[in-house]
């Protein structure tokens, strides 16, 4: 039997808390995800300190989810959470986990919290990189007046996904969730989080101009921004890779390249990651919108280090995930 996961409601402390704009989690799976991505920023957080289980995470009660739920909305009982959850601030499942991670199909965790979130009519964004989002019975507990669905896709090839996202659903098969969704009147936003840069800090923002000497790592393409676009995405996310000495590691095993040859004098470290230089960040941010703007599409960024840097390119100014005016049940963010 699984171990509980007790903190399953939370809000992060230091830059993430403050930054964020729907910073309460609701995870129903934590201390391991079975996706174990070698990019993940979760588990360069837990890993080291040994709180990283993929094959065998923790499991969140329910029953305890409810009760927060009943004591608040039917018992007028006063709580920690009592503020937020009466001001309908909009709940962030998998901001640490996957919530439809391998596990899900014993447990049915997930399954219960969507129906119960259903039942109090409560708005939460979904995070996840499974394709069961798209299949029944989740289609049917997923409401689109409620839930903001983030589906991330971060290469077009199944089988480099697969060195990096071991027990996620294959790139293709989450495209195909997403028309689902999209044909079934839900506001689907593509996420391609983390964007892992596919030439050296400076490249696209110095033109672009190849030399024989230019290396790359292709896993990312601009062509994922068409393939999100034509699978009925209504939005476009982008969140660049930050890069730990984990993560390094994990690259290098699994892609046989740690990208440390990408950092250079205009890369800069942000809360113990180093990341891109802004210029160019905004180079493939730019680039991507483009795209979207051709198509239609709405776009914003979620961007650890220079977040408000880049608030010119979000379609929606007060919201980077894009769900106020999109979602009926998204009224406010967390800062409001």
């Amino acid at each position: 039997m699984a171990d509980e996961y007790k903190s399953f409601i939370k809000v992060p402390g230091g830059g993430e808390g403050q930054r964020c704009y729907y910073p309460v989690r609701l995870d129903p799976y934590g201390k391991g995800c079975g996706h174990n991505c070698s990019y993940c920023y979760a588990r360069s957080l837990l890993e080291f300190r040994d709180l990283w289980r993929p094959q065998d995470p923790g499991v969140a009660d329910v029953a305890k989810i409810r009760k927060l739920f009943e004591d608040v909305f039917d018992k007028g009982r006063r709580n920690k959470w009592s503020e937020v959850l009466l001001r309908r601030v909009p709940l962030r499942i998998g901001g640490m986990t996957d919530p439809l991670q391998p596990i899900e199909l014993e447990e049915r965790t997930t399954l219960e919290l969507l129906r119960l979130l259903r039942d109090y009519r409560y708005p939460y964004l979904f995070l996840t990189k499974s394709a069961l989002v798209g299949e029944e019975p989740y289609l049917s507990a997923l409401d689109p007046g409620l839930a903001a669905v983030q589906i991330s896709v971060t290469t077009l090839d199944d089988e480099k996904a697969a060195r990096l996202e071991h027990g996620a659903s294959r790139p293709s098969e989450r495209l195909r969730a997403i028309r689902s969704l999209s044909q079934a009147g839900f506001f689907v936003t593509g996420r391609i989080s983390p964007l892992i840069p596919n030439r050296r800090d400076g490249f696209y923002s110095e033109g672009g101009v190849e030399s024989p000497d230019e290396r790359s790592f292709p896993y990312f393409s601009f062509g994922l921004t068409d393939a999100l676009c034509e699978a009925g995405s209504g939005s476009i996310l982008v969140e660049f890779l930050r890069f730990l000495p984990f993560v390094h590691r994990w690259l290098a095993a699994d892609a046989g390249d740690d990208l440390r040859w990408m950092l250079n004098e205009r890369s800069f470290h942000h809360e113990g990651a180093t990341h891109f230089s802004a210029e160019e960040k905004r180079a493939y941010f730019e680039r991507i919108r483009e795209v979207c703007l051709r198509r239609g599409v709405q776009f914003s960024v979620c961007d650890d280090a220079n977040q408000e840097s880049f608030r010119d390119l979000w379609t929606n100014p007060d919201d980077c995930c894009n769900a106020l005016r999109n979602i009926p049940g998204f009224t406010r963010t967390y800062k409001q």
